[in-house]
């Protein structure tokens, strides 16, 4: 096979690759430079699938195969001895730590996470983008803007590239968060075992609206009205209801849902992509991770302010998530809601954070269908129940 048939082939194989239920029309190299030792290449590809052309960051060995995980000790010297592997500039706020070895985090899908020890912790941790898009990375502006509150892990720098006359951010490092556990683990964790988890979900309100103080703090804060609300989550839905013909059914009483908002809501930067998944719990705290909103979404759209109540409603989402993948005790997301509401401080009834939780079941129904039909009655209850339909 030629190299561009063995880049196609090593991309659709990959776990980051985003566009697999496509074919791969063609891959052409626009960068490649030497990055390691053992002569792996650092490519920056452009994939083309049908009318869209996505840029993506590989390190491919002699048989074109991406490598970057296995090289994680490697790409770490380099950014300790202030350069990045292979091209680009390292931006730094803070010395990387020398000597240390690296390995890639298990599980990760749209980038790779390499994390790096001392030998005795993990002390620091490397996200590369694999779908790189240019602008201003969300990730770096907003943990550089808020580095100060507790609730972020502090960055080392990060990396950046220019392609065809354009700036990408391709890869950020921050300190590592010790002794912590996964949110989502940890929920699940609880529930199966019967134990309620409203004083953690307390704590994770709290700490959600001391990063949203901070974020209001340091890019502005305002608000935002009923109708531009109801504008924009009106376009996601119409969005997602051409794509998925399932959501057709619910039309009406959407529409009706977010035309009958009044009033406004705070806005400001967000998160934007808020889940369980997305925080770690240390002993005393709670540490919200992965600023760089949905990674789907065009970097300008997700630099956008938005409603403060857009991340909680995710965590909303997220527990009831939780509750249906375990055996729960009845009423137990009820309770780690209502305390999650209590830690941020948002009534229950506040109609904006509805909006948001329909918005946000909405787009788990149409992923659910793409990705796992055996789940997609899990979002659909909770539309049938926004939308008075069911109890």
């Amino acid at each position: 096979m030629s190299t561009e048939q063995n880049l196609a082939h090593t991309l659709a194989q990959a776990r980051f690759y985003g566009a697999k239920s496509e074919p791969i029309d063609e891959v052409q190299i626009h960068q490649e430079e030497v990055a390691t030792a053992q002569g792996d290449r650092l490519c920056i590809l452009a994939v083309r699938h049908g009318q869209q052309v996505d840029t993506y960051q590989v390190l491919l060995d002699a048989d074109d195969q991406d490598v970057l995980g296995d090289r994680a000790t490697e790409l770490g010297e380099a950014l300790s001895l202030g350069r990045p592997a292979g091209s680009g500039t390292w931006h730094e706020l803070r010395p990387f730590p020398t000597g240390l070895t690296g390995r890639q985090l298990s599980g990760e899908q749209s980038n790779t996470t390499l994390i790096f020890s001392d030998g005795a912790h993990d002390t620091a941790v490397v996200k590369y983008f694999r779908k790189l898009q240019p602008g201003i990375n969300p990730e770096v502006e907003l943990l550089s803007g808020i580095a100060d509150t507790p609730h972020v892990a502090r960055l080392y720098g990060w990396v950046s590239n220019t392609i065809d006359e354009q700036d990408y951010i391709t890869a950020v490092a921050q300190e590592f968060i010790a002794d912590s556990q996964d949110g989502w683990k940890r929920a699940l964790d609880f529930g199966s075992r019967g134990q309620s988890f409203a004083e953690d979900a307390h704590l994770l309100g709290q700490a959600t609206a001391s990063v949203h103080q901070a974020l209001a703090s340091g890019f502005g804060s305002s608000t935002i009205d009923a109708a531009e609300v109801a504008q924009r989550l009106t376009a996601r839905f119409e969005d997602l209801r051409r794509r998925v013909p399932a959501l057709e059914q619910y039309r009406l009483g959407v529409l009706q849902h977010y035309e009958d908002l009044t009033g406004n809501t705070p806005c400001h930067r967000v998160h934007g992509d808020l889940h369980l998944g997305q925080v770690l719990r240390t002993p005393d705290r709670y540490v919200l991770i992965d600023f760089e909103g949905e990674p789907a979404r065009p970097i300008a759209e997700r630099r956008r302010p938005d409603a403060a109540l857009r991340d909680v409603a995710g965590l909303v989402r997220s527990i009831d998530y939780a509750t249906h993948s375990i055996s729960a005790p009845e009423g137990w997301a009820e309770e780690a809601t209502t305390a999650l509401l209590a830690g941020y401080g948002v009534s229950a009834d506040d109609p904006f954070l509805a909006a948001y939780v329909l918005d946000k079941a909405l787009y788990e129904v149409a992923y659910e269908v793409d990705n796992r039909p055996d789940w997609v009655s899990i979002p659909q209850a909770a539309v049938l129940r926004l939308l008075h339909q069911q109890p």
